[in-house]
């Protein structure tokens, strides 16, 4: 089967199953039809253009995260659910007028997000033949210690991955058992997060590169990366690493061949399946048991029903917004100022939604609800400056891709991965939103060293074979 025979198919399905779910969300909806179907509209564009040619990986993962927390969210709840949602919505009226700005507030930042997407691809997108890696002193290094680096791989996901475990050194929604020094949580986090995956991407490119016919055990790898950190930091999110990895390994082979290999796909398929669901069933367990869940009267089965659509960041922050009537820059700057303190419940917990989210520090949790950027990003209360907002947000994201294609091996899997985790922090913002250096400064360190990595291990075999 070719990939155009494939991606076809997949949008045929998508678009009908788009066309059922609005007609029958439409018939429920309270607001004006003219505003769901313009939301419709943005959403599906946004999803759409976000996997056409011109389209960089951050348009993909936005425009993903984006479609599901909001329109497929909001269009199941509407038009099977009364409208009722699991998330808080804080203040939310529930008025028509209510309905429909909350989806002319989502509408606004998809059409700054379309903007950028196409004026961006007028000026950058990944070309369709594959490009020779850029990176020629890490991959003679790969290429001469393969099976060492391998193994070292190995080592240090299982050694990082238990001892995080064992020690409760980061750990979601807990906080942090053990202090290690000169700044070594910070070292855990970075590779459990996003770290390792990045090692991993690397190999995969390398792979590529090296022999397509064996690129399953780095996938394999990679994918056992996934489940091992996942688990490791009681984290549901393990589709989010690896789906990049997946997605950006399968451009890497649209590039390379007009067939896809069923054989390939049938088994990274399968495998990731598998690990994801046994990561989601193990995390949902270790929560229950750390978080006392079953207290609370929340079975894991429904912590496990949640994950497919109401855990994903998206129209609630919004709808918890739009009512408040403090809306303004006073409120923008005082949640600017919003420092990391695990005894503190959050800004968003405290003044947007009646929250079951109490931080004490007593207990070791440390809980928080997000509002998402779209949400706030409208705290000023202005549409002109959440569209103005979203636009420089999405210049950002499409930069820092640019430069990890041009500076860091011209690695499409890499790329995959850097504008999912951008992606993600802007879909699930509004939480100490200043820290967010940390996680970008983090992302350039990763590239940097790589950068330096790669320069080093050129000169030290020029030097040998001289």
């Amino acid at each position: 089967m070719r990939w155009e025979v494939l991606i076809k198919s997949v949008w045929l399905v998508v678009f009908a199953l788009i066309a059922v779910l609005a007609c029958c969300a439409l018939v429920e909806y309270q607001g004006s039809a003219w505003v769901y179907l313009l939301f419709t509209a943005l959403s599906t564009a946004l999803l759409f253009f976000g996997f056409d040619r011109g389209a960089i990986f951050f348009d993909a993962f936005i425009g993903a995260l984006l479609w599901i927390g909001f329109w497929l969210k909001f269009s199941v709840r509407v038009a099977f659910m009364e409208g009722v949602f699991m998330v808080p919505v804080g203040s939310f009226e529930g008025t028509p007028q209510s309905w429909d700005q909350a989806l002319l507030v989502a509408s606004c930042a998809f059409a700054a997000l379309l903007l950028v997407r196409f004026v961006r691809a007028r000026l950058f997108c990944y070309p369709q033949n594959l490009e020779q890696d850029a990176f020629p002193g890490l991959y003679a290094f790969y290429l001469r210690f393969r099976w060492l680096v391998l193994a070292g791989f190995v080592v240090l996901v299982l050694l990082v991955g238990i001892s995080n475990a064992w020690f409760g050194i980061y750990q979601r929604g807990m906080v942090a058992r053990t202090q290690l020094p000169f700044g070594l949580n910070g070292v855990y986090t970075w590779l459990l997060t996003f770290g390792l995956a990045a090692l991993a991407a690397v190999m995969l490119r390398f792979e590529f590169e090296r022999n397509r016919d064996q690129v399953w055990i780095v996938a394999t790898l990679a994918l056992l990366e996934g489940f091992v950190s996942s688990v490791s930091i009681l984290s549901r999110g393990m589709v989010l690493n690896a789906g990049a990895l997946i997605y950006g390994g399968a451009a890497l082979f649209r590039r390379i061949e007009a067939r896809l290999r069923a054989g390939l796909l049938l088994y990274v398929g399968l495998l990731f399946f598998l690990l994801f669901l046994s990561s989601m069933l193990a995390v949902n367990n270790l929560r229950s048991y750390f978080f006392d869940y079953a207290s609370l009267g929340t079975s894991v089965e429904t912590q496990t029903k949640a994950l497919f659509l109401d855990r994903w960041v998206g129209i609630e922050g919004v709808m918890s917004v739009i009512d408040k009537q403090e809306l303004g820059g006073e409120l923008f700057e005082q949640a600017l100022a919003e420092r990391f303190d695990p005894s503190v419940t959050s800004f968003y917990d405290k003044n947007f939604i009646n929250s079951y989210h109490s931080n004490t520090g007593e207990d070791g949790r440390h809980f928080i609800s997000l509002p998402g950027y779209v949400a706030f990003l409208f705290y000023p209360g202005s549409y002109l400056f959440l569209f103005a907002a979203v636009v420089v947000f999405s210049i950002f994201a499409a930069a820092l891709e640019y430069l990890t294609y041009r500076f860091v091996g011209r690695n499409l899997v890499l790329c995959a991965l850097i504008a999912q985790v951008v992606a993600y922090r802007f879909t699930s913002f509004g939480y100490v939103p200043m820290q967010s250096y940390k996680l970008f400064g983090t992302i350039a360190l990763t590239l940097l060293t790589l950068y330096v990595a790669d320069k080093l291990c050129g000169l030290l075999f020029r030097r040998t074979a001289a």
